[in-house]
């Protein structure tokens, strides 16, 4: 029997042959089936028997959700309607933008933080642009080339 055996066995023997293989163990390594529910009425009874000892260990994970992980792959929105208006250099329409990035809800979500940030901006004849501006702290001397 090994520790990654999971719910075919007594978890609570389970535990206690991780504990003779490799003390000390990390519980959610040691049994990722295990709920928490579960292990923690194994480690309860091994404990009242005076058999074990443990230490509880909060963790805190982040994971991203799908928005996040869009972001991360992508950019931000407001990044993504910027570099979308950078490359055209006569400006879009709305529908024109939307058919760039390919997303009316991060068009419209980008756009509202872009005009905001002023990354962009409307033009006479309602093409939005994006404006010449430097968004990296300290700005380049672009003159110079530093």
């Amino acid at each position: 029997m090994t520790a990654e055996s999971g719910s075919s066995g007594d978890l609570t023997t389970e535990v206690l042959y991780a504990l003779s293989q490799n003390e000390p163990v990390q519980s959610t390594e040691a049994f990722p089936n295990a709920t928490f529910a579960e292990l923690k009425a194994a480690l309860d009874r091994l404990t009242s028997r005076s058999m074990v000892t443990y230490k509880a260990i909060d963790k805190d994970e982040a994971i991203l959700e799908p928005e996040g992980e869009q972001i991360a792959e992508h950019g931000s929105h407001e990044a993504r309607v910027f570099e979308a208006l950078r490359q055209a250099m006569e400006g879009l329409t709305i529908p024109e933008l939307e058919k760039a990035i390919g997303d009316k809800q991060v068009t419209k979500l980008g756009q509202g933080k872009a005009f905001k940030e002023k990354w962009i901006s409307k033009t006479k004849d309602g093409k939005l642009v994006a404006t010449v501006r430097c968004i990296l702290w300290p700005c380049k001397n672009i003159k110079n080339g530093s």
